[in-house]
C-alpha cells in the first residue's frame, strides 16, 4: 500500500510540475507582450515629442543651434551622429529639411 500511495503522489507531483512549467511559459509570454506594448508606447511618445520640437524650431526659426549642441553630447553612435548632425556637425540634410520653414 505504501508503494502504491508513493506512486500516486509522485504522479500527482509530476503533473503539477508540468502545469507549473506551462504556466511559467504563459507568464513569460504575457510579460514579453507587455514589454513590447510598453516599448511601442514609449517609442510613439519619443517620436511625437521629437516631432513637436522639430516643428517648434521650424515655426520659430530658432533653437536649431541649441538642439545641435545638445544632440552632439547625446548621440554616441557614429552612424546616428552623421544621420542627425551631418558630416560637418551643423545638421544633416534631413534635419535641415525638417527644421527649415517651407517657402509656400
Amino acid at each position: 500500500m505504501d508503494f502504491l500511495l508513493r506512486c500516486v503522489v509522485q504522479d500527482r507531483l509530476e503533473k503539477l510540475k508540468q502545469q507549473k512549467a506551462k504556466i511559467d511559459r504563459q507568464i513569460a509570454l504575457a510579460m514579453a507582450a507587455e514589454r513590447k506594448s510598453q516599448k511601442r508606447e514609449d517609442d510613439r511618445v519619443k517620436v511625437l515629442v521629437g516631432a513637436m520640437l522639430l516643428d517648434q524650431i521650424k515655426r520659430n526659426g530658432e533653437g536649431l543651434d541649441a538642439l545641435l549642441a545638445r544632440l552632439g553630447g547625446f548621440l554616441e553612435r557614429p552612424t546616428e551622429r552623421v544621420a542627425v548632425l551631418g558630416q560637418d556637425g551643423k545638421g544633416s540634410e534631413a534635419l535641415r529639411r525638417l527644421t527649415t520653414p517651407r517657402a509656400d
